[in-house]
């Protein structure tokens, strides 16, 4: 029907459904409109009654091109009523001259209904869009705001960690340096008096005991001072590959592992470069390495793998973006962590070995974080323990100007 494609393009409101349903009701309307048509010019005008009923059913193409497409769409289905009927009108009704006058008003009604119909179904269809992108401006604001509430949380989070580390710190300068001068006078005098006992005299196993367990306390001291000075250095970065500081502490592990039978591996065949400090990223190597030894069976084998790849980077005011991470993955294959344990393994004194201080990973996280990293504790699919260091990645124009 001539004109009536028009009416998808004719109301800046699109019609309900998409193009296929658009299509769906124009087809709808173009179907009603030529069977009511049909309709008056098959039936005799001696049947006035049945003209008037046809009459009044255009008005349900008019009103639901009016409903799905606005004014203009029931506009323009008016007048290809106008322009159906007409030639009707003017051809059996001329000789009624009364009645071809109720009928050219009947269409003007239809101009002035369908207009009506379209003005308040517009209004309605922008009121529910208007609705609608509130409900999702508020969606989103919800989500943004759940966000920030996860982000705050979080900070909340590290800053308790940061202040639980921070008195261990101050707790550990104030009594390293009372426990360190003592400890080494006691451990060279006992080593001045084990040379007075040979060493098949029975008191010569107390002098070992005696080394063995100053050993062990001023381990535990170093490690209380290691919480304490896991900032200290941190101004002090360089640009290195981190694959290679791997391959350093790995061949520093490498006494352990031959003692204990177990079987290191390493598989880093890219550069890793990050900046940080090379001192405080290989005590967390050793420290995730020799826990790795330490777990595992004789016979057992740990691995090293790393890489870089796309990942999530902390940007300013703690927002979360995207970015390039450089990632060093120990794996072993000891008993694994337990579940309930996940939680707890990066806090302090937390260890599961009675000879254990459980400062090591403590640290091992404080210096992943000084560097804008993360360190995570995991659990291989087939048995043992997965940590995973993940540290901001260099970019190539930064590695250039180093």
């Amino acid at each position: 029907m001539p004109g009536l494609e028009a009416m998808t393009r004719a109301e800046t409101l699109p019609a309900s459904g998409g193009p296929g349903n658009a299509g769906r009701q124009i087809t709808t309307v173009a179907l009603l409109v030529l069977a009511v048509s049909v309709m008056h010019y098959e039936t005799v005008t001696t049947l006035p009654l049945l003209h008037d009923v046809y009459r009044r059913l255009y008005y349900i193409p008019v009103g639901l091109a009016a409903v799905w497409f606005g004014v203009r769409g029931g506009v323009i289905a008016s007048a290809v009523v106008a322009v159906l009927y007409a030639p009707h009108i003017l051809l059996h009704w001329q000789h009624v001259g009364r009645e071809i006058a109720n009928q050219f008003m009947e269409i003007v009604q239809y101009f002035a209904f369908s207009a009506l119909i379209g003005h308040f179904a517009g209004r309605e269809r922008r009121y529910r869009l208007r609705s609608e992108e509130t409900a999702e401006k508020l969606e989103d604001s919800y989500q943004e705001l759940r966000r920030q509430a996860d982000m705050i949380l979080e900070i909340e989070g590290q800053l308790r960690q940061a202040d639980r580390l921070a008195a261990v710190g101050e707790l550990a300068a104030t009594i390293t340096h009372e426990i360190r001068n003592p400890l080494s006078s006691i451990r060279g005098t006992v080593e001045i008096l084990k040379e007075d006992f040979p060493a098949n005299s029975p008191k010569a196993e107390f002098f070992e005991i005696l080394l063995k367990e100053t050993d062990r306390l001023n381990k535990v001291v170093e490690d209380y001072l290691g919480l304490a000075r896991s900032k200290a250095a941190e101004g002090a970065t360089a640009l290195l590959d981190l694959g290679e500081l791997v391959r350093q502490t790995a061949a520093l592990v490498g006494v352990q592992t031959a003692k204990r039978g177990v079987r290191l591996t390493t598989a880093i065949d890219v550069p890793l470069p990050v900046r940080g400090n090379p001192v405080h990223l290989k005590q967390v190597l050793l420290n995730l390495l020799l826990n790795a030894v330490q777990a595992t069976k004789p016979g057992g084998k740990i691995g090293v793998r790393g890489g870089v790849r796309e990942g999530v980077v902390k940007g300013l005011e703690y927002r979360d973006v995207e970015g390039r991470l450089v990632e060093v993955v120990v794996e072993d294959e000891g008993p694994g962590i337990p579940e309930a344990d996940l939680a707890k393994v990066f806090l302090p004194f937390y260890t599961t070995r009675p000879e254990g201080t459980g400062l090591g990973l403590a640290i091992s996280l404080r210096i992943a974080e000084a560097h804008g990293g993360t360190l995570e504790a995991g659990n291989r699919p087939g048995g043992g323990a997965r940590f995973v260091l993940s540290l901001p990645a260099v970019e190539a124009e930064e590695r250039d100007r180093g």
